[in-house]
């Protein structure tokens, strides 16, 4: 059989495409874990951020650590040239929740950030952008992130016009980082996911990254622009390296490993459980001809805050019921719910009539109330 001229030519052009769609599609099983940890590089970063110079690869590592055995794990990339950029951030956030869908991460129960430098930037601001996905989002863990922006990007937009140096300049007109911060903590559906940091604490040598606009040694992200606005539970983490160097453990025990494991290890997987309670309020009594009645009364129900437990829905019912008459409403309306766990109740019945000028007894009833309760229950992998 005779081949095709072009055939080879179109082979050797179509191989490549395949490999490059194979590497950077992420290899979840067919059913995603109940959690995601996903990987985002810095300024001038790319997928190969994360090796360090004995070979080891961040990700990979993970992949293999029973610590973190219900997680998948997604290295994202995004466009970030040496040099002369083009993309703000509002755009490279865009383009990093598109490729965060098309890797299918949102499928996912749980989704936590692992993310360097600009990338944790990055990840706030698509968070603030897209509530739907944030809600799934329970931690990010920062590594040299420029929080109140960095003295070199400022230098280094002198020369370079990539837009992002601009927004991550410390300068005191850059309004990008204090709307981003102040929108951060004013918005619900943000405001409540842990943010937790660690910082270098070695000079970057001037041939790496941005450091090469300034002098021979230079700190790329101050302790207090790496910390700022981050959980004050959990102290950040020093790791004795630079800015290019801070996020290439050489093994599971460097510092930049051991304190993603444990933050990792005290933010578990929560599973959720809807279980129901009652509070059951006996005694009600009608005496001959009255009326027991009470717009807005007050029933608890006890909440454990260790599993986050709130309530979802009550409802309320009359029950053990003798000579009740005329109940209204009927069933009793549950007119409002506190985050404390405190359902408000409309209930209100009678007593018997007189029969021949004769009281023939007293009316007497239970309010039940059921409480449908929201909990999350903490799972454990293997090694936590």
């Amino acid at each position: 059989m005779k081949r095709h001229p072009h055939c080879t030519t179109c082979l050797q052009l179509f191989l490549p495409l395949l490999l490059l769609f194979l590497h950077a599609s992420p290899s979840f099983p067919q059913a995603p874990r109940a959690r995601v940890i996903v990987f985002v590089h810095g300024l001038h970063g790319d997928r190969s951020s994360w090796r360090a110079a004995n070979g080891a690869y961040w990700p990979d590592l993970v992949k293999s650590d029973p610590h973190f055995a219900l997680s998948d794990v997604d290295v994202v990339e995004y466009p970030s040239p040496a040099s002369n950029g083009k993309s703000s951030s509002i755009q490279l956030a865009d383009i990093l929740w598109n490729r965060l869908k098309q890797d299918h991460v949102w499928d996912h129960r749980e989704v936590v950030f692992l993310a360097h430098s600009l990338g944790g930037i990055l990840v706030e601001e698509m968070l603030l952008r897209h509530p739907a996905e944030a809600a799934r989002v329970k931690f990010v863990v920062s590594y040299g992130t420029p929080h109140e922006g960095s003295t070199v990007a400022r230098f280094a937009s002198i020369y370079d016009k990539d837009p992002i140096l601009n927004d991550l300049s410390d300068a005191t007109s850059n309004t990008f980082l204090t709307n981003l911060e102040s929108s951060w903590r004013g918005t619900p559906t943000v405001n409540s996911i842990h943010r937790f940091c660690a910082y270098e604490s070695e000079d970057t040598t001037p041939e790496d990254g941005i450091a090469r606009y300034l002098k021979p040694h230079t700190r790329v992200v101050s302790y207090f622009s790496a910390t700022y606005g981050c959980d004050v539970t959990t102290p950040p983490q020093e790791i004795h390296a630079d800015h290019i160097h801070m996020i290439k453990p050489l093994d599971r025990n460097s510092a930049a490993y051991d304190f993603f494991r444990r933050v990792y290890r005290d933010n578990p997987i929560l599973e959720e459980q809807i279980v129901t309670r009652d509070n059951v309020i006996a005694g009600l009594t009608a005496g001959c001809g009255q009326a027991n009645s009470n717009v807005d009364l007050q029933v608890p129900i006890a909440l454990d805050s260790t599993f986050h437990e709130r309530v979802t829905a009550v409802t309320a019912s009359l029950v053990n019921m003798t000579d009740v008459h005329d109940i209204d409403p009927d069933p009793p309306i549950v007119t409002g719910i506190d985050p404390s766990g405190v359902a408000h109740i409309d209930y209100g019945f009678k007593g018997p009539g007189k029969t021949l000028l004769v009281c023939l007894g007293t009316a007497r009833a239970s309010l039940k109330v059921q409480f449908t309760i929201n909990r999350q229950i903490p799972i454990r992998e293997p090694q936590n």
